[in-house]
């Protein structure tokens, strides 16, 4: 008990000023940890060199995220949300057109920094294919919804919104391995063109 007039006795336990830079900031945590997902990959990813990269605690980063993959799960989701709060801004939506759209996304997915996310993809489906834990579904599944939901927004047939969705995430994704491994953006840019045209019935 602290006598009257002394100052309170200092916790024996001493608080971490790493744990304390995110402990009630759980979103720039996961968006820290997003970033470093994206530049390091994920084939060596562990819990203990993230935390020591952010700046914080094991501890801290457990608490949050339990496991690596907890963290990878909403690492991936993370990836999405941001990708549509800065594509399908008021700026992007004011195309005319699907097709616009969809130029105006491919130009921004061919940006470097976007580009991280297909690298992230391909190192995913590369490891975890054979095996019964395939979070890379979930970057088919939910990017699915994204696009589907654009294309009801230009009243697309509904009885073929599922299937020009598929074909469009495939083009896009197939694409991209392509400029990555070549970077040969003339052809590469040309034939999402003939994409495009197929899709929508521009003459090229």
């Amino acid at each position: 008990m602290t006598e009257p007039g002394t100052a309170p006795a200092v916790s024996e336990k001493k608080i971490d000023g790493r744990t304390l830079r995110f402990q009630h900031r759980r979103p720039e945590l996961l968006a820290a940890a997003t970033e470093y997902v994206l530049d390091n990959g994920t084939r060596d990813l562990s819990l203990r060199p993230v935390a020591k990269a952010l700046g914080v605690s094991h501890a801290t980063l457990i608490r949050h995220f339990a496991t690596k993959d907890a963290l990878l799960t909403e690492v991936l989701q993370h990836i999405r949300t941001d990708f549509e709060q800065r594509l399908l801004s008021e700026e992007i939506r004011r195309v005319d057109s699907p097709a616009d759209l969809l130029r105006a996304s491919w130009r921004h997915l061919c940006q470097p920094r976007e580009q991280r996310q297909f690298l992230i993809l391909f190192e995913l489906v590369a490891s975890t294919a054979r095996t019964p834990y395939h979070p890379a579904a979930r970057l088919v599944t939910d990017w699915l919804t994204v696009i589907e939901r654009e294309l009801a927004r230009y009243d697309w047939p509904p009885e073929t919104i599922s299937r020009t969705a598929t074909f469009i995430l495939a083009q896009i994704r197939g694409l991209q391995l392509d400029l990555i491994t070549t970077g040969d953006r003339a052809r590469v840019d040309d034939a999402f063109e003939a994409s495009v045209s197929f899709l929508t019935g521009e003459s090229r």
